[in-house]
C-alpha cells in the first residue's frame, strides 16, 4: 500500500543492509535493477486491466491471517526456485515478494488500525483521502532520498525475459516506463496527481494539508506519529531481509 518511491527508496537501503547474507547480497547489487524494478512491479495493475487481488494475492478487505507473497509462491511454483531461473529473474521476483510483503505488513500495521473500515473518526472516504494524503508525503521524503544515479540504477530491458506468469511483458513495461519517466532529470513523482484522479478530488484539497505542517499534525499524525512509521519501516525492513535469506536460500 506504500507508493512507488517508498518502495523503491526502502528497496535501496535493503540492498546495502548487512543483514543479508553475502550470496544475497552481491545478488542484489549485481542485479539492482532487476530488484528495484520488482520492488514497483505489482502495482503494474494500476494501468492494465488486472484487479489488485491478481497482482498482490490478498484482498484489501480480507482478514485472513493468508501470506500475500507465499500464496503467490504457492499459486506460482515455477517462481519458488531461484535455480531454475536466471539471475536477473530471481532478482526481479525477489523485489516483488518484498513489495507484497511491505503492502500487506502496512494494511495491518498502518491502514487498518488507523484508517481502516472500522475507524470511527470522521467517515471512511474522508480516512481514505487523508491516508492518500499521508502516502504522498511519504512518497516526496523518499524520492528526495533516491541516489543522485537512480535513473541508471533503474535502467531495464524488459524484452529478454517472459517475468511473470500472470501478467505480460506489455503491461509490465507500461508501468515500467511510466516510473522510469519520473525518475528522469526534471521531472517529479506523479502520486498525487494519481491519486487526485483516482478519488475525483481537488488536487488544492491535497496541498492544503500537505503544504501546512499544522494541518498534517492536525489530521495525520495526531493519529499515527513520524516515529512509528519510522519503526515500522525499520521492522517491515527486517521482515523482507528474512525472507530474501530464506528465499534464496531454498
Amino acid at each position: 500500500m506504500p507508493t512507488p518511491f517508498y518502495h523503491i527508496d526502502l528497496a535501496e537501503r535493503i540492498i546495502v543492509d548487512p543483514g543479508l547474507t553475502s550470496l544475497v547480497s552481491n545478488h542484489l547489487h549485481k542485479y539492482s535493477s532487476e530488484f528495484l524494478f520488482g520492488n514497483v512491479a505489482p502495482d503494474y495493475q494500476a494501468l492494465s486491466q488486472h484487479s489488485r487481488t491478481t497482482s498482490h494475492f490478498y484482498s484489501i478487505n480480507n482478514t485472513s491471517s493468508e501470506i500475500a507473497y507465499k500464496n503467490m509462491l504457492l499459486t506460482h511454483t515455477s517462481l519458488s526456485n531461484v535455480k531454475r531461473m536466471s539471475d536477473r529473474h530471481s532478482a526481479f521476483v525477489a523485489g516483488y515478494l518484498a513489495h507484497l510483503l511491505v503492502d500487506q505488513q502496512w494494511k495491518f500495521e498502518v491502514f487498518d488500525p488507523v484508517f481502516g473500515q472500522y475507524q470511527t473518526w470522521e467517515n471512511f472516504q474522508e480516512r481514505m483521502f487523508l491516508h492518500n494524503v499521508l502516502r504522498i508525503y511519504l512518497d516526496g521524503i523518499s524520492y528526495q532520498c533516491l541516489p543522485p544515479d537512480i535513473c541508471r540504477r533503474f535502467s531495464l530491458d524488459l524484452s529478454s525475459v517472459d517475468w511473470l506468469p500472470f501478467a505480460s511483458n506489455v503491461d509490465l513495461e507500461r508501468w515500467y516506463n511510466f516510473i522510469y519517466e519520473q525518475l528522469m532529470d526534471g521531472s517529479y513523482p506523479k502520486t498525487l496527481e494519481v491519486f487526485s484522479s483516482r478519488m475525483n478530488r481537488n488536487t488544492d484539497d491535497f496541498y492544503e494539508i500537505l503544504a501546512s505542517q499544522e494541518l498534517l499534525e492536525e489530521h495525520i499524525f495526531s493519529r499515527i506519529s513520524i516515529a512509528y512509521l519510522d519503526e515500522f519501516c525499520d521492522d517491515v525492513s527486517k521482515k523482507v531481509i528474512n525472507m530474501l535469506n530464506y528465499y534464496f536460500d531454498t
